[in-house]
């Protein structure tokens, strides 16, 4: 019989605030997906168009919009269905991580530092590629959720072994 993990309420807390977390990405995704889908036989440089660009007075004819409206006009519905079974299938990941979480499973500890760990590198290629203060915050989040997790896991194995040697 495996013995009971041992949960201080800190650190419940934590795993539960992680866990919404992860839940609340989810919920992201599966409406970025559904919202792509939407507009599989839509003009969705029009919508950008109408109901981004111009009520909040963006330049549309700046070097990044002018980019992303290209970017828009070439998409065919076959790519926005890729893209929105991308989205979904992060959304799904992300309801993986944080239900297992939520339910403390160990796995799902194993399964976050593995993810955010493996994105790492690419949030520090996008700090150096542009700084911005959100990319900081963004990447020192995930550090402290995966050190949180790692020193969990740690702790948590080296109790385990005291347990077998008892």
């Amino acid at each position: 019989m495996a013995p009971q993990r041992h949960l201080t309420r800190w650190d419940d807390w934590i795993l539960r605030i992680i866990a919404v977390y992860h839940l609340l990405k989810s919920a992201f995704f599966f409406a970025l997906g559904f919202g792509l889908l939407h507009f599989l036989h839509r003009d969705l440089a029009k919508f950008l168009t109408d109901y981004i660009i111009e009520p909040f007075k963006l330049d549309p004819d700046g070097r990044f919009l002018k980019w992303v409206l290209d970017k828009v006009t070439d998409l065919t519905p076959h790519w926005l269905r890729i893209i929105s079974y991308l989205f979904f299938s992060y959304g799904l990941l992300f309801a993986i991580e944080g239900i297992g979480l939520y339910l403390r499973k160990r796995w799902a500890e194993y399964l976050v530092v593995i993810v955010v760990s493996s994105l790492l590198p690419f949030e520090f290629y996008e700090i150096c590629a542009a700084l911005a203060w959100w990319k900081f915050v963004l990447m020192a989040g995930n550090l402290l959720v995966v050190g949180f997790l790692c020193h969990r896991l740690v702790i948590e194995n080296s109790e385990i072994r005291q347990h077998k040697t008892h």
